[in-house]
């Protein structure tokens, strides 16, 4: 009887065997996209952290700073109220001009941003254009990758930044 009883307990039922395989597939439909695409998100980051970067340091010069976006892969964090008056870049000196390539290879920009300047006054307001403009609604820069798109959103008046 005893041969029995252990011959029972070294398997797995079909319930347990059907539980795991489950499982697995769950952690794997959540999981897999992180792998799929792994330049949007990053990218995506590092835009947000510019975008960041350029709000603080007009606060703390006390002037216009912003980003501009000059075409679909590529843009630069600038100061002074000068699109072409490049920032210098805190992480490793230089100008900060990002050049959508490396790693972030085939990462392209897209925005309804008015002449793709996006900027903030010595408050931390979010301006839009040449002229300065306040935005009038949120706007958005699309960071596209292998059919995945990550929008990055400044609310008007407070300059809220959000990643989705």
């Amino acid at each position: 009887m005893r041969g029995n009883d252990r011959a029972r307990e070294a398997g797995h039922t079909l319930i347990e065997v059907v539980l795991v395989i489950i499982l697995l597939a769950v952690i794997t439909a959540v999981a897999a996209p992180r792998f799929v695409n792994p330049r949007a998100g990053p990218a995506a980051s590092q835009i947000a952290s510019d975008l960041q970067y350029a709000k603080e340091l007009a606060l703390r010069m006390q002037t216009i700073c912003g980003i501009y976006i000059i075409d679909g892969t590529s843009y630069r964090v600038f100061e002074n109220n000068n699109p072409n008056d490049a920032a210098t870049d805190p992480l490793g000196g230089g100008d900060l001009e990002v050049t959508m390539s490396g790693s972030l290879s085939g990462v392209t920009l897209g925005h309804d941003i008015a002449d793709g300047i996006l900027k903030f006054d010595a408050l931390g307001n979010p301006l839009e254009g040449t002229a300065g403009n306040s935005l009038p609604a949120a706007r958005n820069i699309t960071i596209t990758y292998g059919g995945v798109i990550k929008t990055i959103t400044v609310e008007p008046n407070t300059g809220k930044m959000t990643v989705s």
